[in-house]
């Protein structure tokens, strides 16, 4: 096969993919599993809305490219993948002063580490619509491809 069928199809495919990546943001989940909602005092803080997108600069920030024979995404934000992955990670607190509520005293707390727990709320990755979407884009440029053929031979 000629080398831009491959192109073809994978400039569909980065495209559609991306589609569906960000679509995954609107839904507010991962094809249709949503995703855990943020603790009451988070949403307090900023009322109602995305549990993803406070300036939307994550979602912005994905990237798609064509590399070798793939489409790989990629995003220049440090939190996504934790977002994308979920987990359990040390965050470090720096050392700062606290005015206490009874005496009214002020007190510097020392740096310590915290434990945080990241659930997973993914919307990038593998799924059975991106796999159906993929079939679909290869399908139709195999069908494409072959009426070219087809046209090519009866003109000859």
């Amino acid at each position: 096969m000629p080398r831009n069928i491959y192109d073809d199809i994978l400039s569909d495919a980065r495209v559609k993919l991306t589609e569906l990546f960000k679509d995954n943001f609107r839904q507010q989940g991962f094809f249709g599993e949503k995703w855990v909602a943020t603790k009451a005092s988070k949403t307090n803080k900023r009322g109602r809305g995305s549990i993803l997108i406070v300036t939307g600069a994550m979602r912005r920030s994905i990237r798609s490219m064509i590399r070798g024979m793939a489409v790989v995404f990629t995003s220049d934000r440090p939190y996504t993948a934790l977002h994308n992955e979920g987990g359990n990670f040390a965050v470090t607190v720096r050392s700062h002063s606290r005015t206490s509520k009874k005496t009214g005293n002020t007190y510097t707390v020392r740096s310590h580490s915290r434990q945080m727990n990241m659930p997973q709320r993914q919307f990038i990755g593998d799924h059975e619509k991106v796999q159906q979407a993929l079939g679909d884009i290869v399908f139709k440029r195999l069908q494409e491809f072959s009426q070219r053929l087809a046209d090519d031979f009866n003109r000859h």
